[in-house]
């Protein structure tokens, strides 16, 4: 049961990121399309946008114009999106083969790579995308260039380079300073450099974001070990448990954890956490006030409590 909630997990965030990665690279494309003569051809005769009309009539366009970039990059757009990566990378190369710097099949192909397992054939037009899209006004809120910041990082840690993982994911959170995988990513990064102590505080801001962000929680075990913090291996193991929904093991490390590090508010949330998902209300309400009083800007504690108090004024 274990093994399927972890795989439930991680199974939902990269869902998550995939997604994520779809809008990107659907609003390049469509950006890439705009203007073009096939735009009222194809799409006002079907009403349909181009990642919409099929894959048969993407491919009729480029048959029809096979010097067009855009029709091949609409067609390498497809391929991607529906996982048929090689035609993806075929289609996109087309492209660069004629435009090298064609910034929308620049990203389809490391894209392409990247979810094909082709991690060291991605870092090239990554790298060319990213130089290319740094030199624009709007790079700081440039939404595709964070998502291809945050999978070079990924890449990088991937490959055991973590120097160069840090500088791409500090640039993408720079974009968007909230995005935890990214933060997770870092702290992966940090702690490949024996950096641990920075490793941990990336793992703990995505957890703030995240609170049930196992690979974090397996992070901070890692890190925490290495840097001999028993105790705080015990609550980032008893938050691994909750992750997975093991609440008993939960709070059997977070008891240990609490009792040992009474100034540590993390341990105090999960252990609320927990006890309100094993119905112990009060137990809960009590934990989240005390860390409110170690932390009083405390979102987690500030919002469970409310919700705590809540639960128990229905039972009244």
């Amino acid at each position: 049961m274990k093994i399927m909630n972890l795989i439930d997990l991680q199974d939902s965030r990269q869902l998550s990121r995939m997604v994520w990665l779809t809008l990107a690279a659907v609003f390049i494309v469509i950006v890439a399309f705009s203007g073009y003569y096939y735009w009222d051809r194809y799409v006002y005769l079907d009403d349909q946008s181009p990642l919409e009309i099929g894959v048969e009539h993407l491919e009729a366009m480029v048959r029809e114009n096979p010097e067009d970039p855009q029709a091949r990059v609409a067609l390498a757009q497809y391929y991607f999106e529906n996982g048929i990566y090689e035609k993806a990378i075929e289609q996109a190369q087309q492209v660069l083969a004629a435009y090298p710097d064609d910034d929308n099949a620049l990203f389809v192909l490391g894209m392409s790579y990247i979810q094909s397992g082709q991690t060291e054939a991605a870092f090239e037009p990554l790298l060319q995308f990213t130089d290319s899209r740094r030199e624009s006004p709007m790079a700081r809120s440039d939404t595709v260039l964070q998502t291809a910041l945050y999978f070079l990082g990924q890449s990088y840690v991937e490959t055991n380079q973590p120097d160069k993982a840090v500088e791409v994911l500090n640039e993408a959170l720079l974009i968007n300073a909230a995005d935890a995988d990214a933060m997770y990513q870092l702290g992966l990064a940090y702690a490949l450099q024996g950096q641990h102590e920075e490793a941990i505080t990336q793992y703990e801001e995505a957890v703030r974001f995240v609170p049930d962000f196992i690979e974090a929680y397996q992070g901070m075990i890692a890190s925490y070990g290495a840097l001999g913090m028993t105790d705080h291996v015990a609550y980032a193991r008893g938050m691994e448990a909750f992750s997975l929904k093991d609440y008993e093991t939960a709070r059997t490390h977070l008891d240990v954890a609490t009792a040992n590090l009474p100034d540590f508010a993390p341990a105090f949330v999960g252990l609320g956490l927990v006890q309100e998902q094993l119905g112990d209300l009060q137990g809960a309400q009590t934990n989240f006030e005390y860390v409110l009083e170690l932390d009083p800007g405390n979102f987690m504690a500030t919002h469970a409590l409310g919700r705590v108090q809540l639960r128990l004024s229905e039972q009244e």
